[in-house]
């Protein structure tokens, strides 16, 4: 029975994952988050043989937890996998912010290369997804992402806030993204164990699931959701 491991198992990413994993019956699940220990992360990666690398930081309150918590951590787990002497396939959920400066970008960006480092030199096969915009069931508003902002505050009769409502967005919705990241477990590892980015749109399918989205302006989003609202009535 393959073992498939999630950090960041509780977050809204992991969540979406393990709920649809949990009803699989040709997999052992085993789920990470920051309550447990590193001896924990240490046996869990000891026996995994895929590893769905959703864990990060992406609001703290101090800037440095962004190396810590997406830069540090992934170099943490490539570390302990080479002290176990283990390969499993990874699969990153990175940004399309790993292009900018930013802190939260050059973190990510960080982890990128420490990924394609592990993989070069163990031959794992890793994919790295950068992803932008996704929304859906579980994700917490006045958080990061617009859409569940609007869709509480809109549910609860409070306002919202619209900067420019003909500016575009791209959305993804989480469910694609978690049928894509199935879909790694069907495809095995890759032949010669190099790693790839994966973006959102136009996707390498030599690598991974293209992930479809939608785009729409603010003030559309805004006015579907109230529309949905006003059903009610």
């Amino acid at each position: 029975m393959m073992k498939v491991l999630i950090t960041g198992g509780r977050g809204f990413l992991g969540r979406n994952l393990a709920a649809r994993l949990g009803g699989r019956n040709d997999c052992e699940m085993l789920v990470f988050d920051r309550e447990d220990s590193q001896s924990d992360l240490l046996s869990w990666l000891s026996v995994a043989d895929v590893v769905f690398h959703l864990a990060g930081v992406n609001r703290p309150k101090d800037p440095g937890e962004f190396e810590s918590g997406n830069a540090g951590f992934t170099e943490l787990i490539c570390d302990l996998l080479r002290k176990a002497g283990r390969t499993p396939t990874i699969v990153f959920a990175s940004s399309t912010q790993a292009e900018l400066e930013s802190p939260y970008g050059l973190s990510k960006r960080k982890a990128e290369q420490t990924l394609r480092a592990f993989a070069a030199s163990t031959g794992a096969s890793v994919r790295i997804y950068r992803l932008k915009n996704v929304f859906g069931k579980w994700c917490r508003p006045n958080y990061n992402s617009v859409v569940a902002t609007f869709c509480h505050n809109i549910a609860n009769d409070l306002p919202i806030q619209i900067s420019d409502p003909r500016r575009e967005l791209e959305l993804v919705y989480v469910d694609d993204v978690v049928n894509a990241f199935l879909a790694e477990l069907e495809a095995g590892p890759l032949p010669d164990g190099r790693g790839s980015v994966t973006g959102v749109v136009n996707a390498s399918r030599d690598y991974a699931s293209e992930i479809p989205s939608v785009r729409l302006t603010l003030g559309d989003l805004a006015g579907r959701i109230q529309s949905f609202h006003d059903m009610r009535t």
